[in-house]
């Protein structure tokens, strides 16, 4: 306990071993040997949970995630946890999201606490559990905290403000805390004899927890000598040395009446033996895949519900693919009509990619969550990313199949099954790819609109050096060397452009005296005023060179952005 800035959460930190700052020695029962992720569960400050899932779903996956579904009276677990916590009423509720409204700030923070109790830890770590509760709530929850470190054995740490009476009498211990220094170390009930020892007692119907904040705080006091607000401590002539007087009286106090006595009123536990069972080689294997179908079962009903996920996008990209419709209809097959059609396979490409952005809010959201149950040691950062890839795909097909079906037989691209197909699956391949930049971008920068302005700029980079507005071999070699041959736009609109023209025949427009007005060089027989689209692809500088090669050039780029992603959410703990 200690007031805002005393270093509470820090304190945390460095005990989960959570910051890499924090210097010194963080043993559990003297020892060094032992697993935070398995022995720790961290519930933070800010509520990490996905919007569109109901109060019980959400706890059931924490469930899963950490028991396994094949735990013993699973289900009996989950709604027990739920009645202890005040939630079983509001338990097919969802969470709420920007869009719909949902549970209230108090429920929230009760699911949070809930998604971490019912992982069974051996030591819960909560920051500001009872933070947005009202005194009843927070009395509640603090007393079921309780009742868990006595049922179970769970040894339970958590920072608190100023709690009312009731709820300060349920602490065990008090560790209070001012400018990074300690104030107080002992058992709660003892809290009224050290303040009175040291010529601080506590007024008559004043709460012991607001006394003893009182006499560190030092944020709304001057610091002069003879300022009434503070407690008598002796001569200083500043809050730093305030704190300090304070500090000094604790461990003159400490060496005076505590010498030789034990640290802590918690008895000691097998850290080892309580502790999650360390996997065999084939149990692991077992566990991951579970672990990774249980996250895919989340990422599925999390996408399908979160209209921020896909359904946005689903819904421009048909705006848009009606757009493309009507202003290119009929297009037809003349040379007069060539850039038009340069035109849809450029605007397919880059504007469903470009848009790829719009799925960055809902990532962020699912990295937050994905940060919280990571650092507990739910699971890894490759079976998260494994879980939402293999989910992700179907709906992005969805959304690429939409738009290719309402533009492709109103423009009048090349007629064909099998040209249709090769036209859904190279775009498909530069959505998968867009958005799997985006992701990355958002993953190694995980504020909005940062993100949104830095994948937006890599798009639009993209559209510069791909080919359309200025031809490849013309754009300065800096740019063309580099960029032009890691660019998915590149690959994708060259697919593109190949399968709408090969096998087509252009007619062109005729001059005066019945003179053939061909644009570009003809292969056909001699007479004949068209040009072919193997011409047009020649001319363009897109043969040569097999569809099987780029496809494949389009599937490397996935893949290490896929991976490059993975590096990041490893990287990145916070």
């Amino acid at each position: 306990m200690g007031p805002s800035g005393a270093g509470k959460s820090t304190f945390l930190d460095a005990i989960c071993q959570r910051t890499p700052r924090a210097k010194g020695l963080v043993t559990v029962n003297g020892s060094t040997d032992y697993s935070t992720r398995d022995l720790f569960s961290f519930v933070e400050q800010d509520d990490a949970l996905l919007g569109v899932l109901t109060v019980r779903e959400t706890i059931a996956f924490a469930a899963y995630l950490a028991l396994g579904p094949s735990y013993p009276n699973i289900d009996q677990h989950i709604d027990a946890t739920l009645t202890s916590l005040g939630l079983s009423a509001i338990a097919g509720n969802r969470i709420g999201t920007p869009l719909q409204r949902g549970i209230s700030g108090g429920q929230k923070r009760r699911v949070t606490i809930a998604c971490s109790v019912v992982a069974k830890p051996r030591i819960l770590v909560l920051d500001e559990p009872t933070s947005g509760l009202d005194s009843t709530s927070g009395r509640e929850v603090v007393a079921f905290l309780q009742r868990l470190a006595r049922e179970q054995g769970v040894l339970i740490i958590c920072t608190i403000h100023q709690p009312n009476f009731e709820t300060f009498a349920l602490f065990d211990r008090l560790l209070l805390l001012a400018g990074g220094q300690t104030m107080y170390d002992g058992r709660v009930d003892d809290l009224d004899n050290y303040l009175a020892s040291v010529g601080s007692p506590t007024p008559a119907h004043v709460n012991p927890a607001d006394h003893a904040i009182e006499l560190v705080n030092t944020e709304f006091r001057s610091g002069d000598k003879g300022d009434d607000n503070y407690p008598p401590t002796g001569d200083f002539a500043s809050p730093a040395e305030h704190l300090q007087s304070r500090a000094d009286l604790w461990s003159n106090y400490k060496a005076k009446n505590l010498a030789g006595s034990k640290s802590t009123s918690v008895e000691e536990f097998d850290a080892h033996a309580l502790g999650r069972k360390r996997s065999t080689a084939s149990q692991s294997f077992v566990t991951n895949m579970r672990k990774t179908i249980t996250l895919s079962h989340r990422a599925a009903l999390n996408y399908s519900r979160n209209i921020l996920a896909y359904g946005i996008r689903l819904g421009m990209y048909c705006g848009m693919g009606l757009l493309l419709a009507t202003v290119w209809i009929r297009l037809g097959w003349t040379t007069d009509k060539l850039n038009d059609r340069l035109s849809v396979s450029f605007f397919s490409v880059a504007f469903l990619g470009f848009m790829s952005v719009a799925g960055i809010p809902s990532f962020l959201e699912e990295r937050a969550v994905f940060i919280r149950e990571r650092a507990n040691g739910l699971y890894s950062p490759a079976q998260y990313l494994l879980a939402t890839t293999l989910v992700s795909l179907p709906f992005l097909f969805v959304c690429a199949a939409a738009f290719t079906l309402i533009i492709y037989w109103a423009i009048g691209m090349n007629p064909g099954a099998t040209h249709f197909f090769r036209f859904l699956l190279y775009l498909y391949l530069g959505l998968v790819a867009a958005e799997s930049q985006s992701l990355l971008v958002a993953a190694a920068i995980p504020i909005f609109v940062a993100a949104l302005a830095i994948a937006a700029f890599a798009n639009g980079l993209w559209m510069c050096v791909q080919g359309y507005f200025i031809r490849a071999t013309s754009l300065p070699k800096f740019w063309y060397y580099w960029a032009h041959f890691i660019d998915y736009e590149t690959f994708a609109f060259e697919l593109l452009v190949r399968n709408d023209f090969v096998g087509r025949i252009l007619t062109c427009p005729k001059g005066p005296n019945a003179s053939c007005l061909c644009p570009i060089p003809s292969s056909l027989t001699p007479g004949q005023c068209a040009v072919s689209g193997e011409d047009v692809i020649q001319n363009l500088g897109y043969g040569g060179v097999s569809d099987g090669l780029y496809v494949g050039i389009l599937i490397i780029i996935i893949v290490v952005y896929r991976l490059l992603m993975w590096g990041v959410l490893v990287w990145r703990k916070r």
